[in-house]
């Protein structure tokens, strides 16, 4: 029977974490769960787009092109773009990212998108979003981006900002090649500085040594190499840089950044260099920027007032009258730039974080969205004019339930503290209250106008509901000091059932007239999960059911413990019920308990004893009948009904008021509605995805035509309006019944709630002071103000003081303890009082005994244990001790032997049976983990039937295709026809099989499965189950074999890195650095094997080693050491395969690129050190290294020269293709006149004019508003085209055509006219193509030449080091300066005795020292020219000797020369500067000709086929012509002979004149016919060369007519 329920989409409400967008000038727009919420600014009004697939992931908006493109949470996701108002897709961009997009933006105008995703994969691609093509991507591995924005004023240029780079992106087009082109833009330190000098890497104390070498790299004196060596940085030259969070384009292309620490910098747009304008903890301070290259030398004053907060530009806006920023401190600036100073005012604060602002397309409202769900409209020239436009506020939703009967309003609460009153007709917010705590449950009570609201820290608030724009809390009750999490009221609003999370259950009083009485509570002693009321009107009780779990239990499993229990209205209150600690009584409430064997998340029942679970292993729901046992102690469930229901576990259930309805809900995002009596689903349909954790709450309305709910951490409330089936009539008109009769009760009730919670809160506001049933403050208190603060307060510091105020209270349980404990010591006081005294006087009794035995001899002393008062019951308890010892110890023992057996069976059931192990793969330091399948193998029973059951599918699908070809005869069509419905079909065949499930995604679908809807037998149900397996087994086998493949990666990855890690420990020994290297390693769940093993490690206490044990041990250490030494043994196969091949067999041409020659560990030692061998080794390594780089050099030239050639060529192919076009163009202007031969010259001149006009078009600019600074924007060549012709239709109206023109000629003119306007839009759209490839060729060209030019110097000054290198090791003097008297001597020849000595004056000495040293100076500058000279000429006379070398090679030459043969070759050869341009260039011609010659022979052919099928038709025609005419041959054979026969009998004999008359006639008519056909003939030749000889004259007669 076909279903005709249906449930249709009435309102979202909800926000969004991401920003909230312009969509046009009147509409924002955010994404919100699986839906994009549309606001209207001026009316309020909203509109929303589900996406067709779940959850909505990045997403942008564009409000000049008004459109608006999201991309999805999935597997291999899509960008889905729309436009505005129409809400229709426009494209869908895919292949993109492998696992999520993170940043999506559009170009200010034109058709560029851009995109980037995160892992793996960290791509930024560029799109066109018009036409759905991926223009052209860049991969940027483990960048973490935060920022991406276009340009407003180049299409072609974007930025893209991380914490640590800010990177311009500047997009090259040739044709339809696109290329990204990066410009890194270096950011300064954090203390106003750029973050290196220009010479950073150089030492930088080098220039005091006493040293006149070359200047020494830090790298180069840490003894680093290769990439590391390039990016070392000194530790003590490394500086915090500045983080960017947000970006803004100005008009000029520059860049204004804000930074996270709050700094903003300014980004020059032809420098590409950072200056920061603006610190957070500077009030005024000057920024030199003279070390900065080609920068003005002058300085920037900035006086900031007031100083910019942290954080407080974490996003940015530019208008015309200035640049705004806010953040995280709620305020909005206006940054403004005079006279070379900054000026900061403070526009206006939003008293919470702001999280983004964006202007509208006109620039005249700056939209300002925060992060508590607020939503502003900001008017930069009018400051007052501040209007709200949203208001829905964040956080995740608990729960939303149906105010009072449901018909009207609903509430929703959030766990943040805030409850919301909603309009069931239209989603608007009627009012909001907010809690000082947080909210963990509510319920609404159905008799009366008031909400429940339960917090994590134990209270409970009751909140006025009966004036819904201003709900009042007029009571509160703290119950227990644990999390209350559920909360629920009767269907009646008799009691309202609290459960905590440690297993109490409060019951209360709901009605406001009994002020919300608190009954007592029952214990469960487990965690409850769930509690649910049903009310049975038979009994006239309340039957409570709970479910929980047990301490051994995991909680996200579910639970298997159920308990039910009832109240009894006003009974339960007795005394015989509840004790005097308000604990009610067991056997009063008829206490019963139940042990499930399958763990149930959700559990709720009806009065009709029947039980719904929801089971999350099976992923089903159970419906169980309760039967009671007879003493009411415990109860049983019997399964009556098992359907399956989610995809994902962990669901909950909801029963409708009529108890007719089930309604279930899970972490896959959907919720099905199924019949509660038959269990079959009347609708199902996704409201939240999965990817935000499901659906948290689902409630009906009394009558089941609303349905709300709730996610979990998508912050989203969702409407929707149910029709069921009214075909029934006894179940709608039983429903209508129910629907009537409940209300009616309902409505008589709240009507006398209603009016007591009125009193209570008039009573409140008489009072003006706090109320012993509200202890917490005025109600009138919590305000919006309090929203705010609740919502911008740090986590922990509310949790501290939620705790401080909660610890002050006492909660009605400790009451009830202490009014028990009280009444208890009241009524046992004398009998406590006697046993004191008693104890007290025996205790002075033993105290003075055993002071006397202190002072009798020592012979006569008790000992100490004597004094004790029953010795035999002091042994008999150390003898029960020992005995309760020994049985542990023997039942430990057993419980070990058990374990032990235990893990045997575990070990052999789940361990060695199975073909893979269950393992986990874990990322080195991001915490993401990914497992495996743990799979059996399949047994040989299985494999026979999976193949016995694919033979009958397949047999199956044979017949019915032939049953198909026998009773459907369709029209015949053609081969790629046929294919493509064959295709189609198996698609569709596909689709059927699969539909709801996630499996095409992963690509592996079974042709064999059946179509859902042609499951009829119980075969097939069963093939089709086990063909589900075997689909489901190559699922994750698939996976696995990736699993694996990254598993081996990771393994590799950590061997690499540990071999590195050698060499980092040898760096930190040799610089004595005390540093901890990081060593990755697998964990135990990646190597799961460890859990079954023990190691010496894990065993704290010393092991016992018998001797044998220590024998074994010895030989083990012995066998090891010998393995390691025959593996330290030459291995001459690998080291071959290593020297000659690279360690492979095979290698790629683009894996040179990647291939590295490891450096001798002995290099880092001095060469002098080196021992012949080690030198012989470097010297191989030497030359391996440069051949190794030569190749990779060599490579990179080839790729280069490739795509140069690649480019050039394109660029030639669309020269060749845009002449052909501008030829065809000028061949349309000369064709004019032939076109017009029918029309006398004087009007053909005259047409000519017309067909040269062209309408007056003024290139017009479209300016969106003058307060737009980007609001100038030229017409685009499109646009201007469609202007062209709009205005061309004008010309192409019968006003314009001359007189006396016919009006096909007219229509003629106007359609050629048109073609030749169209021919030159085509022209010029290829000319300015062209001007893009050769510019971009141009740039390519210049780049080649910049990097050889480069490559040229860095060649010159590795020659210019080898040679001061050389000098260095060949000059051998060293020079030692020494100061003035400390001059060493010689102590030998000492004078001892001065007799024949004079003394002389110092200065005399000083002045034949001074000489001495004079000449001295002059006889070493003599030296070294002398020494010079010699070098001249040992040079010169090496010099001599190579040309006379060269001499010898030159004649050898000219004689080499003499005797060769010079062909046509050689001499092009010798002729041509670039020979092999040349030669290339032939070929290319070649080529080309072949090419044609090609294709000039197919369509040859082509045209000879087409002629031959014509010729063949014509023959078939001829034949069947022949065949008629032979008919009618015979009959005139016939005709004539029957003629003739008359002719014989009735003619008579003429005489013979008229008949020799009759003769001449016919001769002569004769030779004229034959004359007649000779003339025709002779007038056709000379009609060709008429013909001939005007097409030959043709030009010239043009032009002369043209002249005249």
């Amino acid at each position: 029977m076909q279903n005709k329920d249906t449930l249709t989409l009435r309102w979202v409400k909800g926000y969004t974490t991401q920003n909230v967008l312009f969509v046009d000038d009147s509409t924002i727009c955010y994404p919100c769960g699986n839906f994009l919420i549309f606001v209207d600014t001026e009316t309020k009004e909203e509109r929303v787009l589900k996406c067709e697939t779940g959850s909505i992931g990045a997403f942008t908006a564009n409000s000049n092109s008004k459109v608006v493109a999201f991309a999805e949470k999935r597997l291999k996701p899509s960008i889905y773009v729309y436009n505005f108002p129409e809400l229709s897709k426009t494209a869908v961009l895919t292949d993109g990212a492998e696992l999520e997009y993170t940043l999506l933006d559009f170009s200010y105008m034109g058709s560029c998108f851009a995109s980037f995703s995160s892992i793996p994969d960290f791509t930024l691609t560029i799109w066109n979003w018009k036409t759905g093509h991926n223009l052209c991507s860049k991969s940027m591995m483990r960048m973490q981006a935060c920022v991406l924005c276009f340009n407003p004023m180049n299409q072609l240029q974007l930025c893209l900002a991380s914490c640590d780079s800010l990177l311009v992106w500047n997009i090259e087009c040739c044709n339809e090649f696109h290329l990204l082109t990066q410009v890194n833009v270096e950011l300064p330190a954090e203390d106003e500085t750029m973050t290196f000098h220009e010479d950073f890497r150089i030492s930088p104390d080098c220039s005091a040594l006493a040293y006149y070498g070359p200047k020494m790299l830090i790298s180069a004196q840490a003894g680093l190499v290769g990439e590391m060596a390039k990016t070392f940085v000194a530790q003590e030259l490394q500086k915090t840089i500045v983080q960017p969070v947000s970006v803004c384009w100005t008009p000029t292309s520059d860049l204004y950044v804000g930074c996270k620490k709050g700094e903003l910098l300014h980004v020059d747009a032809d420098l590409h260099k950072a200056v920061l304008l603006a610190g957070p903890a500077h009030q005024s301070f000057i920024i030199g920027v003279g070390n900065v290259p080609d920068w003005p030398t002058s300085t920037i004053r900035m006086n900031i007032y007031p100083i910019l907060e942290a954080c407080s530009v974490n996003t940015l806006a530019f208008s015309t009258k200035g640049l705004f920023t806010a953040g995280k401190d709620g305020k909005l600036y206006c940054i403004t730039s005079k006279f070379h100073n900054l000026e900061v005012e403070e526009c206006w604060s939003a008293a919470s974080s702001i999280r983004n602002i964006t202007f509208s397309s006109d620039h005249t409202s700056l939209l300002i969205a925060t992060e508590e769900g607020l939503a502003f409209l900001y008017n930069p020239l009018d400051e007052a004019d501040v209007s709200t436009t949203l208001n829905v506020y964040s956080g995740d939703f608990v729960s939303a339930m149906f105010l009072g009967t449901g018909t009207q309003y609903c509430v929703s609460a959030r766990k943040l503290g805030i409850m919301q009153v909603w309009s069931l007709k239209d989603g608007k917010n009627i009012s909001t209250l907010a809690l000082p705590e947080r909210i963990s449950a509510m319920a609404c009570c159905p008799s009366s106008d008031h909400v429940a609201l339960a917090t994590e820290t134990g209270h409970i608030y009751y909140a006025n509901v009966v004036t819904v724009e201003t709900p009042q809390l007029i009571h509160q009750v703290f119950l227990h000091r644990m999390a209350i999490q559920s909360l629920k009221y009767d269907p009646e609003g008799q009691f309202l059932v609290a459960g905590c999370s440690d297993g109490y259950i409060f019951s209360m009083n709901a009605k406001p007239s009994k002020l919300f009485k608190v009954f007592g509570y029952t214990e469960i002693k487990a965690e409850i999960l769930g509690v649910s009321v049903a009310l049975n009107k038979l009994r006239k009780n309340v039957d409570c059911l709970t479910l929980s779990c047990q301490s051994g239990e995991h909680k996200c499993h579910g639970g298997t413990e159920l308990t039910m229990f009832q109240l009894l209205g006003e009974d339960t209150a007795a005394s015989t019920y509840i004790n005097n600690r308000g604990m009610m009584s067991d056997v009063a409430i008829k206490k019963m308990s139940c042990h499930n064997r399958l763990p149930l998340t959700s559990a709720v029942h009806d009065s009709e004893d029947n039980l719904y679970g929801f089971c999350s292993q099976t992923r089903s729901i159970h419906k169980y009948k309760i039967i009671k046992d007879v003493n009411n102690k415990a109860f049983n469930l019997i399964l009556q009904v098992k359907v399956q229901a989610h995809q994902l576990g962990h669901g909950f259930l909801h029963l409708s008021q009529d108890q007719e309805y089930l309604a279930s809900a899970a972490r896959d995002g959907f919720i099905q509605i199924r019949d509660a009596n038959s269990m079959e689903i009347n609708f199902e349909t996704q409201c939240h995805s999965y990817h935000s954790g499901g659906v948290r709450s689902v409630d009906f309305s009394l009558d089941r035509q609303t349905v709300l709910t709730t996610g979990i951490h998508d912050g989203t409330l969702i409407c929707f309006s149910s029709k069921f089936d009214t075909e029934n009539t006894l179940r709608t008109k039983a429903a209508i019944e129910f629907s009537v009769s409940t209300f009616s009760l309902l409505s008589q009730t709240s009507k006398t709630e209603n009016k007591v919670l009125d009193l209570i809160e008039q009573k409140h506001q008489l009072d003006g002071k706090e109320d012993t049933h509200l202890p917490i403050s005025k109600s009138s208190t919590y305000s919006m103000a309090s929203v705010i603060s609740h919502g911008s307060m740090s986590e922990s510091q509310r949790l501290n003081d939620e705790r401080s105020t909660t610890s002050l209270e006492e909660t009605w349980l400790e009451i009830k303890n202490k009014e028990a404990i009280k009444k208890d010591n009241f009524h046992h006081a004398d009998v406590k009082a006697h046993l004191r005294e008693g104890i007290k006087k025996l205790r002075q009794t033993i105290h003075l005994m055993m002071l006397e035995n202190e002072r009798v001899p020592p012979n006569e002393r008790l000992n100490q244990h004597e004094f004790n008062l029953d010795l035999k019951e002091q042994k008999k308890l150390h003898v029960e001790g020992e005995e309760k010892v020994a049985k542990v110890r023997e039942s430990i023992e057993m419980t070990n032997l058990a374990n032990q057996y235990l893990r045997e069976v575990i070990k052999r059931e789940c361990w060695d049976q199975m073909e893979v192990k269950g393992r986990m793969l874990e990322a080195f330091d991001s915490g993401i983990a990914v497992t495996n399948y743990s799979k059996r193998e399949r047994s040989k029973k299985d494999l026979d039937l999976l193949k016995q059951i694919t033979r009958q599918r397949t047999i199956e699908q044979i017949d019915m295709k032939a049953r198909k070809d026998i009773v459907e005869t369709p029209p015949k069509k053609e081969e790629k026809e046929e294919e493509e419905a064959e295709e189609d079909d198996s698609k569709e065949d596909e689709n059927l099989a699969v539909k709801g499930s996630l499996t095409y995604l992963y690509g592996l679908v079974n042709p064999y499965l059946y179509r859902q809807l042609d499951l009829h037998t119980k075969d097939q149900k069963i093939n089709q189950i086990i063909l589900l397996q075997d689909m489901i087994h190559n699922i994750k086998t698939d996976f696995n074999k990736e699993f694996d493949a990254t598993y081996k990666q990771k393994e590799v990855e950590i061997s690499r890195v540990n071999d590195r890690n050698v060499r980092i420990r040898e760096i930190i020994m040799q610089l004595d650095m005390d540093e901890a290297v990081w060593v990755p390693t697998m964990s135990n769940n990646e190597k799961p094997e460890r859990d079954l093993e023990v190691f010496e490690s894990e065993i704290s206490a010393e092991r016992y080693l018998t001797e044998e044990q220590k024998a074994k041990l010895e030989e083990e250490f012995n066998a090891e050491q010998l393995r390691i030494l025959l593996a330290k043994a030459d291995n001459w196969r690998e080291r071959a395969l290593m020297d000659m091949m690279g360690g492979v067999l095979e290698a790629k041409k683009s894996d040179i690129l990647k291939m590295e020659i490891a450096e001798p560990l002995f290099m880092v030692m001095p060469d002098y050190e080196w021992n012949e061998e080690q030198i012989r080794q470097a010297k191989e390594y030497t030359i391996k290294d440069q051949a190794l780089s030569e190749e990779k050099d060599k490579y990179r030239k080839g790729c280069k020269a490739q795509v140069m050639q690649d480019t050039k060529m394109m660029v030639d192919q669309f020269r060749e293709t845009y002449d052909d076009l501008v030829a065809e163009d000028r061949l349309l202007e000369r064709g004019f006149r032939k076109e017009f031969f029918d029309v006398n010259a004087a009007m053909v001149d005259q047409l000519y004019k017309i067909y040269k006009r062209r309408p007056k078009m003024q290139t017009k600019r479209a300016q969106v508003a003058t307060a737009n600074p980007f609001g100038y924007w030229s017409e685009s060549a499109s646009e201007g085209h469609v202007n062209l012709l709009s205005s061309m239709e004008e010309l192409n109206t019968t006003r314009f055509k001359p007189e006396h023109l016919d009006q096909a000629v007219w229509e003629r003119l106007c359609e050629i006219r048109n073609m030749k306007i169209e021919s030159e839009h085509q022209v010029k759209l290829k000319a300015v193509t062209l001007a893009e490839m050769q510019t971009f060729l141009q740039k390519r060209i210049e780049e080649d030449e910049h990097c050889n030019q480069m490559i040229t110097n860095y060649t010159q000054d590795i020659s210019s080091l080898c040679e001061i290198k050389s000098q260095f090791q060949m000059n051998l003097m060293v020079q030692l300066v020494l100061k003035q008297g400390q001059v060493e001597v010689t102590s030998d020849d000492f004078i001892s005795e001065y007799n024949n000595s004079i003394l002389l004056h110092k200065a005399v000495v000083e002045d034949l020292n001074n000489t001495i040293q004079l000449l001295g100076e002059k006889k070493v500058v003599i030296m070294v020219e002398c020494k010079d000279f010699k070098k001249g000429i040992v040079q010169l006379e090496w010099e001599y000797r190579k040309m006379l070398m060269q001499m010898d090679d030159l004649h050898n030459k000219i004689r080499d020369i003499l005797k060769f043969t010079i062909t046509r070759q050689a001499q092009m050869y010798l002729r041509e500067d670039n020979y092999e341009a040349r030669v290339t260039d032939h070929i290319m011609v070649m080529e080309r000709s072949v090419d044609g010659q090609e294709t000039f022979h197919d369509r040859v052919l082509l045209q000879k086929r087409d002629s031959i099928k014509k010729l063949q038709k014509q023959i078939s025609q001829l034949k069947r012509d022949l065949k008629t005419m032979d008919q009618l041959l015979k009959e005139q054979h016939i005709s004539v002979s029957e003629r003739l026969h008359i002719q014989e009998m009735t003619a008579t004999i003429k005489p013979e004149e008229e008949a020799r008359a009759r003769f001449k006639e016919l001769m002569q008519h004769r030779k004229l016919v034959e004359l007649t056909k000779a003339q025709v003939e002779d007038i056709n030749t000379l009609r060709i060369e008429l013909e001939k000889q005007r097409m030959r004259t043709f030009p010239v007669l043009s032009d002369r007519e043209q002249q005249t």
